[in-house]
C-alpha cells in the first residue's frame, strides 16, 4: 500500500477531536499488557543507550487519555512501548508524546499507520542486530543514533501531514455534530421540563414506577432529600420522594 492510499484510509476511518504535542510525566503513561508482550530485548537495550546519551526519547510516543488505570496513569500508550518501558526502567522523568483523543478503532489504525511509516526507513531492530553481529564500538552506535534522529525529524513532518488531513475531515464533520448537539439539547430541556412539571403534581397522580432512574434522581435533588446519593435502587428513591412530597403538602 503506497503513501496516498494510507492517507486516504486514515481520512475515511479516523475522526480525531483534539491533538497536542509536548512532554508528559512517564508515570502518567500506562502500558497495556498486549504492548508489553511485543517488547524486543535487543531493541530495548539500544533505546536505553539512546536515553543515556540524549536523556529523552528520539521518537515521540503516541498516547490517549484514559480512566482505565490508576488515578496517576492518565494516558494509555498507543505506540512506542519500547521507549516508554525503557524510560520507566531508567527513571526518565518525562517523555515527548503526541496526545490524541482516540477510540479503540482509531488507536489500532494510527498504530498500523506508524508501523508502516517507520518501515520505509531503516528500523531500530536492524541497527541493533548489526551492532551485535559486528561487535561495533560505542562511537558507531552514536553515529547510528544521530542518523535515526534525522529520520525522526522526517517522521514528525509526515505525522504533521497526516494530522492535517485528519483536521480537514474533522472540520467537515463539525456541521453534522452541531446539528446533533442542538437536537440533544432540545431533548434535554424537554426532559427537565417534564420532571419540573412532576414536582408540582400531587404524589397520588404520578406513576413513579414508570419513571426512569435519572428522573427520580433529579426529583430527589430538587426536593433536597438527604442521603439521596446513597440510594442505589429506584424503590429507595420512590419511597423518599413520596415522603418528601407528603411532608411538603402537610407543611402547607
Amino acid at each position: 500500500m503506497d503513501l496516498s492510499e494510507r492517507r486516504a484510509r486514515i481520512r475515511s476511518n479516523l475522526s480525531i477531536e483534539a491533538i497536542s504535542h509536548g512532554e508528559v510525566y512517564t508515570f502518567q503513561v500506562a502500558i497495556p499488557e498486549s504492548e508489553q508482550e511485543s517488547i524486543i530485548p535487543e531493541k530495548l537495550q539500544l533505546i536505553e543507550d539512546a536515553f543515556i546519551q540524549h536523556q529523552n526519547n528520539l521518537i515521540p510516543i503516541i498516547i490517549r487519555p484514559t480512566e482505565a488505570y490508576s488515578e496517576e496513569e492518565e494516558y494509555e500508550l498507543v505506540y512506542g512501548a519500547d521507549w516508554c518501558f525503557a524510560a520507566k526502567e531508567l527513571d526518565i522523568e518525562k517523555l515527548w508524546a503526541w496526545v490524541f483523543n482516540l477510540t479503540d478503532k482509531q488507536a489500532a489504525a494510527i498504530k498500523e499507520e506508524m508501523q508502516q511509516l517507520l518501515s520505509s526507513s531503516s528500523s531500530i531492530t536492524e541497527i541493533a542486530s548489526n551492532i551485535s553481529e559486528d561487535n561495533q564500538s560505542i562511537q558507531p552506535l552514536i553515529m547510528q543514533i544521530d542518523k535515526l534522529s534525522r529520520q525522526v525529524t522526517i517522521l514528525n513532518r509526515m505525522m504533521e501531514r497526516v494530522t492535517g488531513s485528519i483536521k480537514k475531515l474533522e472540520d467537515s464533520q463539525n456541521n453534522i455534530q452541531t446539528k446533533t448537539d442542538e437536537k440533544v439539547i432540545q431533548q434535554l430541556f424537554a426532559a427537565i421540563k417534564n420532571i419540573e412539571d412532576k414536582l408540582h403534581k400531587p404524589p397520588e397522580t404520578i406513576d413513579y414506577e414508570k419513571m426512569p432512574k435519572y428522573e427520580l434522581e433529579y426529583l430527589a435533588r430538587k426536593l433536597n432529600i438527604k442521603g439521596r446519593s446513597k440510594m442505589k435502587t429506584t424503590g429507595e428513591l420512590i419511597t423518599a420522594i413520596k415522603k418528601a412530597k407528603a411532608s411538603n403538602t402537610n407543611s402547607l
